[in-house]
């Protein structure tokens, strides 16, 4: 056990600012260690600053004395943390970026820091792949363990150290359900991709059969949740190079249909579809959702792209446990909003 860091763990989420050697000494109940041990790595710490001796409560007889009482100084351990990051950081190779840890607990880097040298000799010996590979086969050369990525947090350290989309790694998702509009092209004067996600199988197969009318290049069927751990597929599965990728999605008006939208926001920008939006506002809300938890940043994000009019109707609809399910357009008025008019001129300023 690392005594040491134990203590300084315990020491950063306290809210007094002393500390007796009774509680110190009470952080390894059931765990033998030396008596000496213990006192020398205490007496480190009071070296560094870290613990400063109250006077007046006295040392222990013992050799070596510590104090029966310290006052803690946190803004040292965070100064020694930042010191150490900036005394790594010319150790290991300069693309690992550590800027992410100045902010995070000490704690964070030493769990991470062993996969950070697996990668780290990985990059020292073969540099940057040139070629994509599944996230298994990715994960067993950079670690020896091929669920690191998928299952033991890998792809939040890649990312946390700016390697992700350098190391080429295809995530490992389910397809993507999508259907392909061969004729979308450019006829309707657009220089872009367009590719509309849709939370709900109803809905998706109410505009299927108009999907050649409309200026859509793909139509996604979000399937819930799914589509947020499944949407990096879509750069697989339409691999198209010279047209910009720009991503609509339509959800229900609830909780969960927004916190829906924000996490997969969060893996590629998508906007919400809001001519749908604005057509299920034109109606009166159902009455139901009163179990879904609400995530504010997504709500407030969400109501972003509403002007200040509808974003009250929406306030008004959530916190009075109302919802605007997709299904509250008929299939006929789904069709008439994707081909129309209306939507096309809101591409074109959106």
């Amino acid at each position: 056990m690392d005594i040491s860091q134990t203590i300084e763990e315990h020491i950063r989420g306290m809210q007094k600012s002393t500390i007796t050697l009774e509680e110190l000494e009470s952080l390894f109940v059931g765990v033998v260690i030396e008596t000496r041990e213990f006192a020398t790595e205490v007496l480190a710490l009071e070296k560094a600053k870290v613990l400063d001796a109250v006077k007046s409560a006295g040392r222990t007889t013992k050799q070596p004395e510590i104090a029966y009482r310290y006052r803690v100084n946190k803004q040292r351990l965070t100064k020694q943390h930042h010191q150490l990051l900036q005394q790594y950081r010319l150790d290991i190779h300069p693309a690992i970026q550590l800027d992410g840890y100045f902010a995070l607990s000490v704690q964070q880097f030493e769990e991470d820091k062993p996969w950070i040298v697996f990668i780290n000799n990985y990059l020292k010996n073969e540099g940057f792949p040139k070629e994509a590979v599944p996230a298994p086969e990715r994960s067993f050369q950079l670690t020896g363990n091929e669920k690191w990525i998928t299952d033991l947090g890998g792809y939040a350290l890649l990312k946390r150290l700016g390697l992700w989309e350098r190391l080429l790694i295809y995530p490992v998702s389910d397809p993507l359900m999508l259907a392909v509009n061969r004729t979308a092209g450019d006829k309707e004067g657009f220089n872009c991709c367009l590719h509309l996600i849709i939370e709900n199988k109803t809905t998706f197969q109410a505009l299927l059969p108009v999907l050649s009318g409309s200026a859509f290049h793909t139509l996604i069927y979000g399937c819930g949740n799914k589509i947020t751990g499944n949407i990096e597929m879509l750069d697989l599965q339409y691999p198209v190079i010279d047209c910009e990728k720009r991503i609509y999605y339509f959800g229900d008006i609830d909780y969960e249909g927004i916190r829906i939208w924000y996490e997969t926001d969060k893996r590629l920008p998508i906007r919400p579809a809001i001519p749908f939006y604005e057509a299920c506002l034109s109606k009166p809300h159902a009455i139901g959702k009163t179990n879904q938890r609400r995530n504010e940043a997504a709500v407030q994000a969400f109501l972003g792209y509403f002007s200040p009019q509808y974003q009250e109707q929406i306030e008004t609809c959530l916190t009075s446990g109302g919802y605007y399910p997709q299904e509250i357009l008929t299939k006929q008025q789904l069709q008439q909003i994707w081909e129309g008019e209306q939507w096309k001129q809101w591409i074109t300023t959106n």
